[in-house]
C-alpha cells in the first residue's frame, strides 16, 4: 500500500527500509543540508572558544592565579604582626585555623602553611567593609562570625563550605582575624 501511494505522489515521503514503523526518509526536504549543519556547529564552537579565551585574558585573576576583589572588598594588605598572646582567644583562633581547610584556599598572615590562592587573601579581612565577594556587609566581628559559621546560608552558591564550626571556634577565629586589621 505504501508503494502505491509513493508512486502516485512523487513528493511523498518514502519509508526507510528496515527502519521500523513511522520512520521516513525526508533528507531531500531538509531545510539545511548535513554539511551546512556541521559547518554551522563548528563555527559556533570556534566562536564559543574565542569568547572564552577573550574573557580569560580580560580577567586579571587568571593572570596571576589569585582571587581579586573590588576596592570596597579589599583592605590594605597587612603583614603578620606579633603572634597572639598565648592562651588568648586569638591564639586559639590561630590554632583552629591551622587545623582547618581554611589554609588550603586562603593566604592568612601568621598561619604556617596558609598560602592558598583559591579564595581571597585574608590579610586585613576584619577591616574590609564587605566580604564574600562584596555580598556581605562587614560592620564588625558579628558579621565575620556569621559568615564563618555558615557561608552558604549567608551567600547561597558560595564556594566557601560550611566547616561545621562551633560558636566558640568561630569566635576564636574571628578574634585572630581581628588582629589582622
Amino acid at each position: 500500500m505504501h508503494s502505491e501511494e509513493n508512486a502516485a505522489a512523487p513528493n511523498a515521503l518514502a519509508p526507510v527500509s528496515g527502519a521500523g514503523a513511522g520512520l521516513q526518509d525526508h533528507s531531500t526536504r531538509d531545510a539545511v543540508s548535513p554539511v551546512a549543519g556541521t559547518i554551522a556547529g563548528l563555527l559556533a564552537l570556534v566562536f564559543a572558544v574565542g569568547v572564552g579565551a577573550m574573557l580569560w585574558t580580560m580577567n586579571p585573576s587568571f593572570g596571576d592565579g589569585r582571587a581579586g576583589g573590588s576596592a570596597n572588598q579589599m583592605a590594605a594588605p597587612v603583614a603578620a604582626g606579633a603572634p597572639p598572646e598565648p592562651g588568648s582567644p586569638a591564639a586559639a583562633g590561630a590554632t583552629i585555623i591551622a587545623g582547618q581547610a581554611c589554609i588550603g584556599c586562603h593566604t592568612i598572615p601568621g598561619i604556617p602553611g596558609a598560602t592558598g590562592q583559591v579564595g581571597p587573601n585574608l590579610a586585613g579581612v576584619a577591616g574590609r567593609p564587605k566580604i564574600a565577594g562584596g555580598a556581605v556587609d562587614n560592620t564588625g566581628p558579628d558579621d565575620l562570625k556569621r559568615w564563618i559559621l555558615n557561608p552558604p546560608a549567608v551567600k547561597p552558591g558560595t564556594a566557601m563550605p560550611n566547616l561545621g564550626l562551633t560558636d566558640d571556634q568561630a569566635t576564636n577565629i574571628v578574634a585572630y582575624l581581628e588582629t589582622l586589621k
